[in-house]
């Protein structure tokens, strides 16, 4: 039996007092013999025995009741073999999910209660490896107990959704830096239905980390918390996307925006405030009304004056679960115009024989008409929408190097039938490596002039040129060299795969139907070999109908399977290459996705200056080189971008430029936006399936808790033993009420009519 309170049992000494008592304080009485003592003689001896043992039942009752108390108050334990010894050091791996949705109906509460009562009940020889669920990646840090207790209070409960299987994981990987050989881990939080992956694929995540525990020796046990299951109903309202209504935003031209709202309550909600802030600033409020379990939507139309980053906010007043999801931010760049450059790789002074000749129409001020129609007029005069330049495949380094520092600095650079970058190779990769860490972007057409090796060696192509392709059927015609009607050649060659709205970039075809590309012929393309070791950051735009790829895009770069002109296909002689090449362009340009990520995902900022000053939404400062990005993860391959990792708190963030650049340069005094979000899953409050969270335990032979005392009790219960005060408290009581009767009734002198039959009896017998 060990004691928590060894101390305390100092206090059983307390028995001596009633014993001092009784022996100091005992009766003595003085014989005195009289003429019918011998009648009594019977009656007093037997009493004497029976006082005797009255009074010393009496003294062990009033000693025990000090020593039991003591023995209660020193808190004992009953310890198991199986038990941790609590004299051997112990590791906690305390893993926290640091999601919003803990902020709801007490969550926060409950765990904190949790690891408060984890960390009193270890001792100063044990260590603590404290985990959020926000914060996977960051490196182990080992603190005593009372640090890390002064940790949890600075931890705020706003983060991104969980993931319990990689939370599990970066557990198991905290078991190898642990110090101690004995170790704990301890997984707390609401076990949201996004904290598994979908289906049955967190089963082999599981099983995996199981057969890890099994390899440990000793091997960590593993407990479970969920702070859900007695939370009631909860109420709460999201404000869930905030989007603009077009795919570029532009200076001096309107554009809408849409935020969605959606009400998880099975209560109506009548006239619910709502307030769009711009840059910082309340610029209009509306009146929502939204059904239960439905969604609404409120609308604002915005013209923004000045070109660079804005922000833009819808917020709602009301209390509800989670206040914090009651608004949502949304950062855009606002441009004076989309500047293209064509770059030509087969110029000719015939019409429409050039390689771009197609292009440059479908980007004139003519073809975009309609869509300068969708802007108010007023009476300041505007710039063209989008505004190109044509180069030949030797000019347009020279002029990019002089424009990358200036406001002149293209948006987008097209290479259309370019045999290779320029005869210069490392001096024009590198050029291109810095246009693409200013937000710069590129789209790749092919054509019979390119060279396939030179475009092989760039990293930023999204794909590697292989063999050319040619339809069966033309190839045939090539090689009968025979004559083919006009009405017989629109039926050779590929067609091609109606996307149907499957990439946002068409999404504004889809009105059209398929039959705008049923007249698309496609009689040779290039083979893209696509990088399978990250094929998830490589979209397929546009398909033939057998799945080849004919555009993908990675990143800020687009590529082409095809020519920019007619020779490879019959794309640009059909109605649906202009508005394609227009919603391609737009789209390009007016992607809000480097502006816009999710809490704690990093942020890429172009390397414009030589560092930046980081402003966070808690306040906070700190400094970002660019040169930080050349790093091993990948997140970028620009090695002049940085990479600014810390954004875990969803708020807008203002990167400042420590060092200007070159005088002339407009845009090196202006402050970069970025916004970072928790998604709307997060605030959807219902909690995994309970035949999910049992089986993540039962995987992992864990034990899975409600409660923070019931969880409290058996880590202490396995480390130390079972603690027997409170049936030791209830021994105490009962002896003080047994005491208490033993000296009222048990004590008692036996009436005159007895005390007087027996020597009577014996006297008459004698006569």
């Amino acid at each position: 039996m060990n004691f928590l309170n060894l101390g305390l049992l100092a206090g059983a000494l307390a028995f001596v007092v009633p014993l001092a008592i009784h022996l100091l304080f005992r009766s003595r009485y003085r014989s005195m013999d009289w003429g019918a003592m011998f009648l009594l003689q019977d009656v007093v001896a037997k009493n004497r025995r029976r006082m005797q043992w009255h009074q010393w039942i009496l003294l062990a009752l009033r000693c025990a009741i000090p020593i039991l108390l003591a023995l209660a108050m020193a808190r004992p334990l009953l310890s198991s073999a199986r038990a941790l010894p609590g004299s051997e050091p112990l590791t906690l791996i305390l893993c926290l999910d640091d999601s919003r949705s803990m902020q709801a109906s007490g969550r926060l509460d409950r765990v904190l209660q949790a690891t408060n009562g984890l960390l009193e009940n270890l001792s100063r020889g044990d260590e603590v490896i404290v985990i959020r669920t926000s914060r996977l990646a960051a490196s182990f840090q080992r603190s005593a107990p009372r640090d890390a207790m002064s940790e949890l209070t600075e931890i705020q409960f706003a983060g991104p959704p969980a993931d319990y299987t990689n939370a599990l994981t970066v557990c198991l990987d905290a078991c190898k830096e642990a110090s101690h050989p004995n170790r704990r881990i301890v997984i707390c939080g609401d076990f949201q239905s996004n904290g598994l992956a979908p289906g049955n694929r967190w089963i082999d995540g599981v099983e995996d980390a199981q057969v890890r525990l099994d390899r440990m020796t000793p091997t960590p046990r593993v407990d479970l918390l969920n702070v859900s299951l007695t939370d009631d109903v909860l109420d709460n309202v999201v404000v869930e996307s905030l989007l603009p209504n077009a795919p570029a935003v532009l200076k001096d031209r309107a554009v809408s925006f849409t935020a969605k709202i959606r009400n998880d309550s099975d209560q109506p909600i009548s006239r619910l405030t709502g307030r769009w802030i711009y840059n910082g600033q309340s610029v209009q409020t509306t009146n929502v009304d939204i059904e239960p379990r439905g969604t609404s939507v409120a609308s604002f139309t915005l013209t923004p004056e000045t070109s660079g980053d804005h922000t833009l906010a819808f917020a709602i007043e009301h209390t509800d679960a989670i206040v914090s999801d009651n608004r949502r931010r949304l950062g855009f760049h606002a441009s004076p115009q989309i500047r293209v450059w064509l770059v030509d790789g087969n110029p000719s002074d015939e019409p429409l024989q050039s390689e771009t000749d197609f292009l440059r129409l479908a980007l004139s001020p003519f073809a975009f008409a309609s869509v300068n129609q969708n802007s108010q007029s007023n009476e300041t005069p505007r710039s063209d929408l989008v505004g190109s330049r044509v180069f030949t495949g030797s000019r347009w380094g020279t002029e990019l190097s002089r424009a990358i520092d200036t406001s002149d600095r293209p948006d987008v650079i097209v290479f259309a039938n370019v045999k290779q970058v320029s005869s210069r190779r490392d001096a024009a990769n590198e050029l291109l490596d810095r246009y693409l860490s200013m937000d710069g972007k590129i789209v790749f057409f092919d054509g019979d002039q390119v060279d396939p090796n030179p475009w092989n060696e760039l990293s930023w192509l999204p794909g590697k040129l292989d063999r050319l392709i040619t339809a069966t059927d033309v190839q045939a015609v090539i090689e009968n060299n025979a004559a083919v009607s006009a009405e017989s050649q629109e039926n050779l060659g590929f067609t091609i795969q109606p996307p149907r709205g499957r990439q946002n970039v068409w999404g504004t075809l889809q009105d059209a139907g398929d039959g705008i590309w049923e007249e698309v012929r496609v009689g040779r393309y290039r083979r893209l070999l696509i990088d399978d070791s990250n094929p998830a950051s490589t979209t397929v735009l546009l398909r033939t109908s057998d799945q080849a790829a004919l555009a993908i895009r990675r990143s800020n770069v687009i590529q082409f399977a095809i020519g920019c002109d007619s020779e490879w296909s019959t794309l640009p002689l059909r109605a649906v290459y202009l508005p394609m090449m227009q919603q391609l362009i737009l789209d390009l340009v007016g992607s809000q996705e480097s502006m816009n990520v999710v809490a704690g995902q990093p942020m890429l900022v172009p390397g414009i200056a030589s560092s930046w000053t980081v402003i966070t939404p808690d306040g906070s400062i700190s400094t970002l080189q660019p040169n930080s990005a050349s790093d091993s993860d990948g997140t970028t391959g620009d090695p002049r971008s940085g990479v600014f990792r810390e954004t875990q708190n969803a708020g807008i963030y203002r990167f400042r430029p420590d060092s200007e650049l070159p005088p002339d340069d407009s845009t090196s005094s202006q402050t970069l936006l970025r916004v970072a979000e928790i998604p709307s899953e997060e605030s959807d409050l219902r909690s995994l399936e309970s035949s999910q969270i049992e089986t993540f335990a039962n995987r992992l032979n864990a034990r899975l808790f409600d409660s923070p005392e019931s969880l409290v009790e058996a880590t202490a219960t396995d480390r130390f033993g079972q603690e027997i005060w409170r049936p030791m408290m209830f021994l105490v009581l009962l002896v003080l009420i047994t005491e208490l009767l033993w000296q009222q009734f048990a004590g008692r002198p036996k009436s005159a009519a007895t005390a007087w039959k027996a020597p009577f009896a014996s006297a008459g017998s004698r006569q």
